[in-house]
């Protein structure tokens, strides 16, 4: 019975993804005689999610100046004695173009430029890492590092607890490399709210509270990684994922699926830390 629950859950939540919210597509660019032009990329539109501190922020960014005037301000705290992490949840943003040639670059930087920092910082984040920066007034030295995934010794304290499931996001990647668009599922527009609860024994627990108020639970395990890959049959999409951030009020996880006939499929899931 625990089986065809998990595996219904699942599968609807999969069967939602793509169904919830319409595809963000492409656009058709006009060359002003009323002839299509040829494709536009994507709006690049990041929200960043960091923290200063122990202090969270969530930021939306429409250009390019705005990323640059966030990073001088954490740049300045980082200065004034904080350690500063951010990551972008925008996958569409650095997901353009042929994701297979991207490269990790170096994820760990130690230089007295503030200049070198901040163009170090742009480069992690089009490669869709979770960044963190500190600054020595010692000796001078701004110091940087960059992951995929956050280590376990980081994450692991963070995880123990009840999440709520907040979105789950799904981008397409065309087998040329092409950004097709991206499919949202938010449970609150489904089938009700989901909930998730992380034991220091290693079990978890799904809790699924209906639209019509039944209420469907389901026990398993999980396992995290020294290196920061959380596993669990009762994540949607994938048993296992990589932890890209963890804080006690948010935690977004996320995973791939590369090389299907449709090209690349990227998944990311947002949890906040839950309020009941």
């Amino acid at each position: 019975m625990k089986t065809t629950v998990r595996l219904t859950f699942i599968l609807t939540a999969l069967a939602l993804s793509f169904a919830a919210c319409e595809k963000n597509s492409p656009t058709i660019a006009n060359d002003g005689n009323g002839n299509g032009g040829g494709i536009v990329d994507i709006q690049k539109e990041r929200v960043i999610i960091y923290a200063v501190g122990n202090n969270e922020n969530r930021r939306t960014l429409e250009t390019d100046g705005e990323w640059d005037a966030l990073l001088e301000q954490l740049c300045d705290q980082a200065l004034g004695g904080s350690e500063v992490t951010f990551y972008n949840l925008s996958q569409t943003t650095y997901l353009n173009g042929n994701t297979k040639d991207t490269p990790a670059g170096n994820r760990r930087i130690s230089t007295s430029s503030r200049n070198e920092i901040k163009a170090w910082m742009k480069e992690m984040e089009k490669s869709g890492l979770t960044v963190r920066v500190t600054y020595d007034d010692g000796t001078g030295t701004w110091h940087g590092e960059a992951y995929a995934t956050i280590p376990a010794v980081s994450t692991s304290g963070n995880i123990i607890g009840t999440w709520h499931l907040s979105c789950m996001v799904v981008t397409h990647v065309d087998p040329d490399g092409n950004l097709m668009g991206s499919d949202l599922f938010v449970p609150e527009e489904g089938d009700g709210t989901m909930l998730f609860t992380f034991a220091t024994d290693g079990t978890i627990t799904m809790t699924m509270h209906g639209m019509d108020g039944t209420t469907v639970t389901d026990n398993s395990t999980w396992t995290l990684s020294d290196d920061g890959v959380l596993c669990s049959e009762l994540l949607p999409s994938g048993e296992c994922w990589n932890v890209n951030w963890t804080t006690s009020n948010t935690m977004i996880i996320s995973h791939e699926e590369l090389g299907t006939e449709e090209g690349d499929l990227h998944y990311q899931l947002q949890f906040d830390a839950a309020t009941e």
